[in-house]
């Protein structure tokens, strides 16, 4: 029953990379900030992401990369069917530069990155981020005599009469009730991509949730009560690559190197793909591009089968990723091989490698037949549709034409006649939720009207629906829009409420 009481300036919602980006900026616009955060950790999903993309970083002018912006927007918004908002987009792809100095300056370096001409900048190492991160809090928030209040929960937005947003009331892990009454509040609570139900209703999908626990929708629930608009595109996520359900048990197992041949598969753009019916349903060289893998396989269900089969398997075993035509190592993000980058290539013999699928079938996480007729009965599809399927993908083979999906014939790899054959179980990760609040290019929260509701901001994972259609379509930018938006978020509502 016990309540307490504070006052602010500006009070932050989420202690991510966008929440904690906004709390610094405000604060070093010489706004009194208070930042809660429900869990006791400070960083958000940044800790687990790999890299982020600032267009014409410095270090990325540095080493001679340069993009032309004007044509990475334009394709944005083709690529999006133009149900975005064009500013935005303009704004992040012009202004994140800038975010890598301006996280530079606060000792959260990031090391520019050229991925195969995208650039990259990959984050701080994951054991340091953390303490960077609350060092610039202390620096700037706590300096200019605001606070950092962890294990803390948003639960309601306060507005006065006329609606407008004076405060947030949040319950302490001890039960305390908080009351932080603040000209401004910043949305930055991370989506809803672990609400399964949530995500299922707004579209579809069962996968995976690859992002944070906690991130379960809080904060748009919060602001949809108090008359935000439900964007028109709501119901997008940020899918982004390929996992294999047998990863974890087969760790239990082996070494990671033999654990993560079923992941390392479903990476190949030369194996044969199945959707659970048994159907075949894409060119398979869109295993080689982490979005396109991911949407193609969603579009057709939860999971999806990678065929190998046994003459396959002998050339895995004598050759190891040469032996079935693979152009390059895997997609994996980095921290996927960390523990076997030494194995992590090519050549590299894959020794056990029958006991290891047989591993993940007794684990219930792939499936196994003498025949092709044995392995579509156990796999649970139907078995004339893959029959039909697996015999038109091996004439492909042997001819080189694809007529189906038109895949390219260095990567049509015949599977042979003899078994066994394995079905691996492959799922999509999504990373977190994108959008749920409309905003304008200040990260104002919009009403019905599409007007903003005075003192309300969103910043990060809710406020990505004006970057994105239904689907996530970038590589990096998810991160690099929540330290970005995160940072002039902070900068617009500071300015506004001290009237520069």
């Amino acid at each position: 029953g016990k309540v307490e009481k504070l006052s602010t300036d500006i009070v932050v919602v989420g202690a991510g990379a966008s929440g904690v980006s906004s709390a610094v900026s405000a604060a070093d616009e010489g706004a009194k900030v208070i930042i809660i955060e429900k869990t006791g950790i400070i960083g958000g999903s940044s800790n687990l992401s790999w890299a982020a993309k600032f267009y014409n970083s410095s270090a990325a002018i540095k080493k001679g990369l340069v993009v032309d912006e004007e044509k990475i927007i334009d394709n944005w918004i083709k690529n999006c069917h133009w149900r975005v908002n064009a500013a935005a987009i303009r704004q992040y792809v012009t202004k994140s530069g800038e975010t890598y100095e301006w996280l530079a300056k606060r000792g959260y370096i990031t090391q520019f990155f050229n991925f195969k001409g995208e650039q990259l900048h990959l984050l701080p190492p994951y054991n340091k981020r953390e303490g960077i991160l609350r060092k610039m809090l202390a620096e700037s928030v706590i300096k200019n005599g605001g606070k950092v209040i962890t294990e803390t929960t948003a639960k309601k937005l306060i507005t006065n009469k006329v609606g407008d947003v004076i405060g947030v009331i949040a319950k302490k892990a001890d039960g305390t009730t908080l009351e932080v009454t603040a000209k401004d509040v910043i949305i930055a609570t991370g989506g809803y991509a672990a609400n399964k139900e949530m995500v299922k209703k707004a579209f579809g999908f069962g996968g995976v949730n690859g992002g944070l626990g906690q991130n379960v929708g809080e904060g748009l629930k919060m602001a949809w009560a108090v008359g935000a608009k439900v964007p028109d595109n709501f119901g997008g996520q940020m899918l982004h690559q390929t996992l294999a359900r047998a990863t974890d048990d087969l760790k239990e197992e082996y070494e990671p190197f033999k654990a993560s041949y079923p992941l390392m598969l479903a990476y190949l753009p030369t194996l044969m793909n199945a959707e659970p019916s048994g159907a075949r349903f894409r060119d398979e060289a869109a295993t080689l591009t982490p979005v396109a893998a991911a949407n193609t396989s969603a579009f057709n269900g939860p999971f999806h089968y990678v065929i190998v089969s046994k003459a396959q398997i002998d050339s895995l075993i004598a050759k190891g990723m040469k032996g079935v035509n693979a152009p390059g190592l895997p997609g994996l993000p980095p921290e996927f091989y960390a523990d076997f980058k030494d194995q992590f290539k090519l050549d590299t013999p894959w020794k056990d490698a029958y006991q290891v699928f047989d591993s993940m079938v007794k684990d219930g996480n792939g499936h196994k037949g003498n025949t092709i007729e044995e392995l579509a009965k156990n796999a649970g599809m139907d078995v004339d549709v893959f029959v039909k399927e697996f015999k038109e993908y091996e004439e492909a083979a042997r001819t080189g034409v694809d007529k189906e999906f038109g895949k390219d014939a260095k990567y049509l790899l015949s599977m042979g006649d003899k078994g066994p054959y394995y079905a691996i179980i492959a799922e999509i990760n999504n990373l977190g939720s994108i959008g749920g609040l409309l905003v304008n290019k200040e990260f104002q929260v919009l009403n019905d009207k599409r007007i903003p509701i005075k003192g309300l901001y969103a910043v990060g994972a809710e406020s990505e629906g004006v970057l994105f259609n239904d689907t996530y379509v970038g590589n990096g930018v998810g991160v690099g829009y929540s330290f970005t938006s995160g940072r002039l978020g902070g900068e617009y509502a500071a300015k506004g409420l001290l009237g520069k």
